[in-house]
């Protein structure tokens, strides 16, 4: 390795189940800062290099804080990709997707709960 070059980047995933819709945006946000491409809607893929994976974790790590969430971020080797399939049904990408339904007023609930007095 060269002198001043960081280690070499690596494909990777990184999923999460962010429960607070507040911070599921703020780390869709900091994914896309860094590069990442929305695969789906709570999944990312790209490449990093050791020392941003771990500036990515830690500034994730931030924005959650003490509330609940589960993050993954699983490197990807190049034999793995080579191997990979593709299977995308959608006319459009997720970002344009996550968009439309960001629109949307909340669906009116279809079940209506009846009480039946005693």
């Amino acid at each position: 390795m060269a002198v001043g070059r960081g280690s070499p980047e690596v494909s990777l995933v990184l999923i999460y189940d962010i429960e607070n819709d507040r911070l599921r945006t703020r780390a869709s946000d900091i994914c896309l800062d860094y590069g990442l491409e929305r695969i789906q809607f709570s999944a990312f893929f790209g490449k990093l290099n050791r020392n941003r994976r771990q500036e990515l974790a830690l500034k994730l790590m931030n924005a959650i804080g003490r509330e609940t969430a589960r993050i993954r971020i699983i490197p990807v080797c190049g034999d793995d990709l080579k191997d990979m399939w593709v299977l995308d049904q959608y006319r459009r990408d997720a970002e344009e997707l996550k968009a439309e339904a960001d629109l949307k007023e909340p669906a009116i609930p279809r079940l209506r709960i009846l009480r039946q007095d005693d």
